[in-house]
């Protein structure tokens, strides 16, 4: 106890969301409900003594609308301290959930406690101010978070305000986070996931290029002097890495890096080094004929106006990127992960590049800038 003030015991509830083309089910308290009659709420409820989160999420979700969650269904998307309206209200918290990969085996839902709720319904997540009677202020402020994609927030009620949800008026407050490759960062950019295609690829980290294999792509790991690297976004928010395709001129994979990475981004390289490979055993883009695609990784001495790309006919928007949220972006899960540390890795050890602890992301300038 510090200060004369008595512990904070409050209660912690979980909340599931369960979404089907865009749409989020609710169910309406029943009108004996002693807590917001009437409005459309979550699947959600008390976690019990001796109960962790995730097993109250799943038994609340099957004991009001008969699907059968299990754990690994479960994706944690909010975590909000609460307090309603009423003068004697105290805090609590609530776990947002999102349940993923349903199935014909986890059920289609049903009102399974009539005795609690009136009706269910599909609300679009795009118009929940439609929602017929309301929903609960609480549960509204929860999905507006998740929404925003905010993974922390507040939502503290004035005594003697509504229970209910009033369209234009909120008392969420998002809390600030560490933004792990989430979606203000993906909206605020213009970006979006770029997904690898073909499999599977192997990467092979600190290693030379097999004789026989031929090299089909040149990317590169380009770092700015305070260790963050370069991604380039289309127009469109596709995302990709300066190199490309290995042309019949090029002497070699960094003549093709050098050339690309000029007319995509106006980058100029310093020294470099090699990082490793994938081995693209299907050879997808190139005649079905397995290939290696190498990863190398330089110092950026500049950048360029920015300009188009002859090969493509786009122009590249340009951003500074930690390289743990590059390998987020483009996706590729542990590989790209793995890769993108080598590449950090190498550039530290041999290039003297800094590591990288910061998580943010800066456009370079259209007029470009100089490095060194």
């Amino acid at each position: 106890m510090a200060g004369g003030n008595a512990r904070f015991l409050g209660a912690t509830d979980v909340h599931v969301l369960i979404v089907d083309d865009g749409r989020v089910l609710l169910l309406r308290r029943g009108p004996d409900a002693e807590y917001g009659s009437g409005l459309w709420t979550l699947p959600s409820g008390h976690v019990e003594d001796g109960e962790d989160v995730v097993a109250a999420a799943v038994r609340e979700t099957h004991e009001e609308t008969g699907v059968a969650l299990t754990p690994e269904l479960l994706r944690c998307e909010l975590v909000m301290q609460h307090r309603g309206p009423r003068a004697t209200a105290k805090a609590r918290t609530g776990w947002f959930f999102r349940a993923v990969g349903l199935t014909r085996a986890t059920g289609r839902p049903y009102n399974a406690e009539p005795h609690k709720h009136s009706e269910l319904m599909w609300a679009d997540l795009d118009d929940l101010d439609s929602v017929p009677g309301g929903m609960v202020a609480y549960v509204r402020a929860g999905l507006d978070a998740i929404a925003e994609g905010r993974p922390y927030a507040l939502h503290f009620q004035e005594p003697g305000t509504a229970v209910a949800h009033v369209p234009g008026t909120s008392a969420l407050v998002p809390l600030a986070a560490a933004d792990h490759h989430n979606v203000p960062l993906r909206r605020a950019f213009g970006v979006r996931e770029w997904l690898r295609i073909g499999g599977p690829w192997t990467w092979h980290p600190d290693e030379p290029v097999p004789d026989g294999l031929p090299v089909g792509q040149s990317w590169g790991w380009l770092f700015a002097p305070d260790g963050r690297a370069l991604v380039l976004a289309a127009p469109d928010g596709g995302l990709n890495m300066p190199g490309g395709t290995v042309e019949p001129e090029d002497a070699d994979a960094l003549a093709t890096l050098r050339r690309e990475a000029y007319e995509e981004a106006g980058a100029v390289l310093a020294d470099s080094v090699h990082v490793g490979y994938l081995h693209d055993h299907q050879g997808l883009m190139y005649r079905g004929v397995p290939s290696a695609r190498v990863r190398i990784a330089a110092r950026l001495a500049s950048l360029g106006p920015a300009a188009v790309d002859p090969a493509t006919g786009v122009t590249w928007r340009r951003l500074l990127a930690p390289p743990r949220m590059i390998a987020a972006l483009l996706g590729g899960g542990d590989e790209s992960l793995a890769e993108a540390l080598a590449a950090q890795r190498t550039a530290h050890e041999r290039l003297g590049v800094p590591l990288c602890d910061a998580w943010t992301v800066d456009e370079v300038p259209k007029e470009g800038t100089d490095f060194e």
